[in-house]
């Protein structure tokens, strides 16, 4: 099973290394690299353009945002796996996606998914945050459940029969995708109790408590484009959900098994 990895990725010079770096390691899987750059001209360019024919598929030019150059490396892909890692994220060893085949493999199912660590931007190696995902449950969408999108891997035909990222949102595209793809729709699919992805501090859904008020009214929208209706609470526990991911202190020890 090939798997296309999608990289967006706009004005990250400073990062973009450690995510291709972190792909090309990938061991016993069959891979089609797809980098999405925005248009920059901070040298994020030159330095994907250094990787040469180990990327299978580049393009630089302006979009409308990460969600449009999402959907833009989906349309692009032929893999019959889609995973996507962000310029700031890097998957946690080498045998990630080879687990993550297997996974396809072993159940049939329609996606899998897993565990992610946050770490300092400075200091990769320092974890102050873990997405825990635990096994899928439908009723744990009401409190506030989702799925990490980086470690949130899909099969492309998914996508084509229930659309990819809903551009109208700004901040809320990937809850809306999850609540479509696995509340609505009802894909299978499978956990994996590991943490695959690394990803760097900082989100901007997160940055302020007027983002963060934003994001929640897109959280809401994204049920009701859904013809979905959360419980009062939903909305509530799904920012309260993270204050229960902290850790202070641990430093990053990689699971191969």
């Amino acid at each position: 099973m090939k798997v296309s990895v999608i990289t967006v990725v706009f004005s990250n010079h400073a990062s973009i290394h450690d995510a291709i770096n972190s792909v090309l390691s990938q061991r016993n899987v069959d891979i089609e690299y797809i980098v999405v750059d925005g248009g920059s001209k901070d040298g994020t360019v030159e330095a994907v353009l250094s990787f040469g024919d180990k990327i299978s598929k580049f393009i630089s030019e302006p979009d409308e945002g990460v969600y449009f150059a999402l959907n833009k490396g989906i349309a692009m892909a032929t893999g019959e796996i889609i995973a996507l890692l962000h310029s700031d994220d890097f998957y946690a060893h080498p045998w990630v996606l080879s687990q993550v085949v297997e996974a396809f493999e072993q159940t049939q199912c329609d996606a899998v998914y897993s565990n992610l660590y946050y770490v300092k931007g400075s200091n990769p190696n320092k974890i102050v945050r873990l997405w825990d995902s635990g096994d899928y449950q439908k009723k744990e969408f009401y409190n506030g459940w989702m799925p990490p999108h980086p470690a949130f891997f899909s099969r492309r035909d998914v996508y084509n029969r229930f659309g990819g990222f809903n551009t109208q949102l700004k901040s809320a595209a990937d809850y809306e995708l999850m609540l479509r793809l696995i509340f609505k729709n009802n894909i299978k699919v499978h956990y994996i109790p590991k943490f695959f992805v690394m990803m760097r501090t900082g989100g901007a859904s997160n940055r302020s408590l007027w983002n963060r008020l934003k994001a929640n009214i897109e959280d809401r929208k994204a049920w009701q484009i859904n013809g979905l209706t959360p419980k009062w609470y939903t909305l509530l526990l799904k920012p309260l959900v993270k204050l229960f991911q902290y850790r202070f202190f641990s430093y990053f020890r990689p699971d191969k098994s």
